[in-house]
């Protein structure tokens, strides 16, 4: 029997690993996926999956009215929808843009009216729970837009992510609401590098004090997870970059002078990530951010 959902096709940029896991459950749930993204090997695989292949953004405008873009962020936005390629100028009207990215708040707000003159509502709605949420379908999402567009949109967002919030009608919401998020796992992850490394310099073993952390009050989601890296030096296998919360302490950074907010501990996480980055480990795991806290020498007195 044919589901309301099978009748729909959803557009989706971005077929990297976020991408996939949305890709995967909205197949599922029985929507039929578009994808579109730079690399060829992505068309091939979301063709496994049973879904479809658009070569450019533009070419997914006339074949879906809800468009969910995972991109890395608002210049890989800017070029998704008014690129070369882009597909802004071709939407159907009445379409909506829901924007999953993390971006500056002033770049949702500044986006909303562009699209609102080509009759395209925007849902800034970036997304927590990372590949493993994207993958279980389980991710949080903070969206905020029109009301009417948002419910449209709800049926989507409900396929990938189990808790779903709208912060209101106005845009940018959503993306101040994320970038609060980012400013809690970057100081947290930092928090954990920093505790295991002086953990390791007081040459205390690694394992026993992780599970000791984790135990307790002193635990955090980021501990729990970047932790077992941290202490087996994994770093090759990634699941966020470095570089990723260089980007994203720097949209907090942003944000904080927007608001004329001092947010110390905003401030020194970014700075242990942008030290990691410089040592050449941008591309890494970030859970490689202990090793700003391990390359710092002791004071020989």
């Amino acid at each position: 029997m044919t589901t309301p959902a099978a009748k729909q096709k959803v557009g989706l940029v971005g077929l990297g690993a976020m991408g996939r896991g949305v890709a995967s459950n909205l197949l599922a749930k029985g929507f039929g996926v578009v994808g579109s993204d730079v690399r060829v090997e992505a068309g091939e695989w979301i063709r496994a999956q049973g879904g479809e292949f658009a070569a450019s953004p533009r070419d997914l405008a006339a074949r879906c009215d809800v468009i969910v873009s995972l991109v890395v962020n608002d210049a890989q936005t800017e070029e998704a929808l008014f690129g070369a390629q882009g597909l802004a100028p071709h939407l159907q009207k009445g379409a909506v843009f829901v924007m999953c990215s993390t971006v500056a708040p002033s770049y949702a707000r500044a986006l909303a009216p562009r699209l609102a003159a080509l009759g395209v509502a925007l849902i800034d709605a970036p997304v927590t729970g990372g590949m493993v949420g994207a993958a279980k379908g389980t991710l949080t999402i903070m969206g905020a837009g029109p009301a009417q567009a948002f419910e449209r949109a709800r049926p989507v967002l409900q396929a990938f992510g189990n808790r779903i919030y709208h912060l209101g009608e106005q845009n940018g919401a959503g993306a101040q609401m994320k970038v609060i998020n980012q400013l809690l796992c970057g100081v947290h992850l930092a928090a954990a590098g920093e505790a295991l490394a002086m953990a390791q310099r007081q040459n205390l073993p690694l394992g026993p004090t992780l599970e000791i952390l984790s135990s307790g009050a002193a635990s955090s989601w980021m501990l729990g997870d970047r932790g077992p890296r941290m202490i087996r030096g994994a770093f090759d296998d990634v699941t966020s970059a470095v570089d990723i919360f260089v980007k994203d302490m720097s949209l907090v950074l942003d944000a904080t002078r927007e608001s004329k907010y001092a947010a110390p501990l905003a401030h020194a996480a970014y700075l242990a990530f942008l030290d990691a980055s410089g040592r050449g480990l941008g591309r890494a795991d970030d859970s490689a951010v202990i090793r700003h806290y391990e390359q710092a020498k002791a004071d020989p007195k």
